[in-house]
């Protein structure tokens, strides 16, 4: 290539490829994660329980179980440009209907929505968008791009606690214009799709690579066999650690009033301050991650401050003397630095374990994997919680503590593999020539 022709993707345009896709990841994560933020105005709303917001996660995450992995193949089919803005359009369908129903007090509706929503987020936020800044950043600052990615995804759910709130209260409590608000967001979400496509495409041109969507490479089921130990090591760490760190964030709001008798603008506060730790940390890590290497022993690092942070909530406590604040704010603080050390590091260790043609299935595989964690659990905690007294939300952490556990260990297994098999997720990231 003519040295006056540099690829975009050496380029700082990458960068801006980058912010649309973080503005991409918070505005999908501030619309999916309403039920997390407005469990008390939607219990409020439609007179449920905290079980009846944990089945709405589960309707988001079920189809899931499935759909990325065939979504993963139709993406390495037809081209990640197209499914982009395919999938994208779920999420429009699917807010409007949480809207409807929102207008018309059925809360049918709502899980419907969150149904298509979790078929349209998962796959862009998850497979589609994790394909495309693959394709952006290989060789280059990949951790570090993918744990801005995750950062932002979760702050769109800080962002969700305060904007949504005080549209409740500025529009005289009143859901329905918390639905309107995201539906609204999801439509720029959308607009931001068809932004990069066309920056992924002109930047191919501009590589030389003109060819068509439809002329990717072909992946059968069969690629599958392909996949090694270490890859399906990924995938259930990926699994537990995400869906003990969700599904605890799910009900934390509501663990914070019931359980440790805290204010609501305290709750809020913790609720948000794993995703502002990460906020601050995650880029910066992932930086260094791309310098070091080392991803088995960080992912193993950040299993155990998970484990801490749950074992802490399972301390029986009373709340006196700023008790229950102090802890509060120590589990939160360590399950922060476990998120923001975990997600620039699990997620570029997907295409270090597979063929560089079946990445959008590596990703569909994955993420199918951790929808199976988080439709079960939702209804496992649902069902414990049920009644919603104290002892139900230490009975909750007890059974969020074994998962931990259990990823782990599964953690440590991923470690030794590969230290027994030439340190491949531990290499350093080395940049491509000619950069």
């Amino acid at each position: 290539m003519d040295k006056k022709q540099v690829s975009w993707h050496q380029t700082s345009l990458r960068w801006l490829f980058l912010a649309m896709t973080c503005i991409f990841q918070v505005g999908c994560c501030l619309c999916s994660d309403f039920p997390s933020v407005l469990a008390s105005q939607m219990k409020l709303q439609f007179s449920i329980q905290q079980s009846d917001i944990n089945q709405l996660f589960t309707f988001y995450s079920l189809p899931n179980v499935i759909f990325p992995f065939f979504g993963g193949i139709i993406i390495d089919k037809i081209g990640i440009r197209s499914s982009l803005v395919s999938f994208t359009a779920f999420l429009v369908i699917g807010q409007s209907l949480c809207y409807y129903g929102s207008l018309i007090l059925n809360y049918n509706y709502l899980k419907i929505g969150m149904m298509l929503m979790g078929m349209g987020g998962e796959i862009c936020m998850s497979v589609a968008q994790s394909s495309i800044v693959s394709k952006w950043f290989v060789g280059q600052e990949m951790a570090l791009a993918f744990g801005l990615k995750l950062t932002f995804t979760r702050l769109g759910s800080v962002l969700g606690v305060n904007l949504l709130r005080y549209t409740y209260v500025q529009f005289n409590e009143s859901f329905q214009s918390c639905m309107m608000i995201c539906c609204f967001i999801i439509l720029i979400v959308w607009g931001v799709s068809f932004i990069q496509i066309e920056m992924d495409k002109i930047s191919d041109f501009r590589d030389g690579q003109i060819k068509k969507d439809e002329e990717q490479s072909n992946v059968s089921l069969a690629d599958i066999k392909q996949f090694k130990l270490d890859f399906y090591l990924v995938s259930l760490t990926c699994v537990l650690s995400y869906s003990a760190f969700i599904v605890l964030q799910q009900n934390s709001l509501q663990m914070f009033k019931i359980r440790y008798q805290l204010k609501d603008q305290e709750a809020t506060f913790f609720y948000s301050l794993p995703y502002y730790i990460s906020a601050i940390i995650t880029p910066i890590f992932g930086g260094f991650v791309d310098k070091i290497g080392q991803r088995p022993l960080i992912i193993l690092i950040s299993g155990i401050l998970l484990l801490i942070s749950t074992s802490l909530y399972c301390v029986e406590i009373n709340c006196i003397n700023d008790n229950c604040h102090n802890l509060t704010l120590l589990a939160q603080t360590i399950s922060g630095l476990s998120f923001a050390i975990f997600a620039p590091v699990i997620w570029p260790c997907i295409p270090l374990c597979i063929n560089a043609n079946a990445q959008g299935t590596g990703f569909g595989v994955v993420t199918s994997i951790q929808n199976i964690g988080l439709s079960i659990l939702p209804l496992i905690v649902g069902y414990i919680i049920q009644d919603e007294t104290q002892y139900s939300y230490v009975y909750m952490m007890q059974f969020i503590r074994v998962v931990t556990i259990f990823g782990t260990l599964c953690n440590i297994t991923l470690y030794m593999h590969d230290k027994n098999n030439e340190n491949k997720l531990s290499a350093k990231q080395t940049k491509q020539k000619g950069q």
